[in-house]
């Protein structure tokens, strides 16, 4: 049975829990976190910053177990990052779910296209991004991450 998973905005004080739980997950997969550059989104996770951002937390009873934020490239350009489901939740919907909500979200603030990366070694979330119809770019990003997806929104209004 699926646990009742609940989505909102994220708030400061789930800031704490989140990066513990996604800080550890990239350590798991060989990723060592960098809060002070590619990982400063998700590291100030429900706080003001200065670059426009949606960030959204998966709930589950009043904690959190997984995250997600849409972060503002250009007007019509966002970028998915921050995605991270506990691993106690994964493979129960609950990253289906976030994704959906930012995407929603996107189509909604008026963004054409979101941009993701991600390294080789995170395959359950390339699963889910795939499936989602993000397509990889032949392009390399230019933040240490291994691959550049692309989605383009205009199809899905």
């Amino acid at each position: 049975m699926e646990p009742h998973i609940q989505i909102r905005k994220a708030r400061p004080e789930d800031n704490v829990e989140v990066t513990a739980f996604a800080f550890q997950i990239m350590r798991s997969l060989g990723v060592e976190p960098a809060p002070e550059t590619i990982d400063y989104a998700l590291a100030t996770i429900g706080k003001e910053r200065e670059i426009h951002s949606i960030d959204f937390v998966a709930i589950y009873g009043e904690r959190p177990v997984g995250s997600v934020i849409l972060k503002t490239i250009t007007p019509s350009i966002a970028e998915l990052t921050g995605f991270y489901v506990r691993n106690d939740f994964q493979g129960q919907g609950v990253g289906h779910d976030l994704i959906k909500t930012a995407l929603s979200t996107a189509v909604e603030t008026g963004y054409e296209r979101v941009i993701l990366t991600t390294n080789r070694n995170m395959t359950a979330a390339i699963s889910l991004y795939e499936s989602f119809g993000w397509l990889k770019q032949r392009m390399k990003p230019d933040n240490g991450a291994d691959h550049l997806y692309s989605l383009s929104l205009r199809r899905r209004v």
